[in-house]
């Protein structure tokens, strides 16, 4: 069974992991979206990580490494549905994902998508 589900949405990209992702499916996941970044009009990728109960370092430095890979190829990556607990534990584990751009919930950035991609925040604090 598949750990990630990638769907199109017309110019964007929406990922959602799951939660019992290991590290195999994981490696995967970055190569399935690096590829379909690598398409024509194409301008971002979402992230969805609600189902996540923990983002442990090598998913924190894969998601990071990734969103570096998809603005070297000319998209924003925006990293959706951290939970509490989740953002909690990142901090005091001194974890960031580089790169990427936060928003609560997917409408949220969707609508940031379809306003004003700067106003997406920053996930590196800019």
């Amino acid at each position: 069974m598949e750990k990630a589900t990638i769907v199109k949405l017309q110019d964007l990209l929406l990922v959602t992991l799951q939660s019992d992702m290991n590290d195999q499916a994981a490696m995967s996941m970055q190569h399935k979206v690096l590829e379909a970044v690598a398409q024509p009009g194409l301008r971002g990728v979402i992230i969805e990580v609600s189902q996540l109960d923990l983002i442990d370092s090598y998913m924190a430095r894969l998601l990071s490494d990734t969103a570096r890979m998809i603005r070297l190829m000319g998209a924003v990556t925006v990293l959706v549905g951290l939970q509490p607990t989740v953002a909690i534990t990142m901090v005091e584990m001194g974890l960031v994902i580089e790169e990427t751009r936060t928003a609560r919930n997917l409408e949220d950035a969707l609508a940031r998508f379809n306003g004003n991609v700067g106003n997406i925040r920053r996930g590196n604090g800019q």
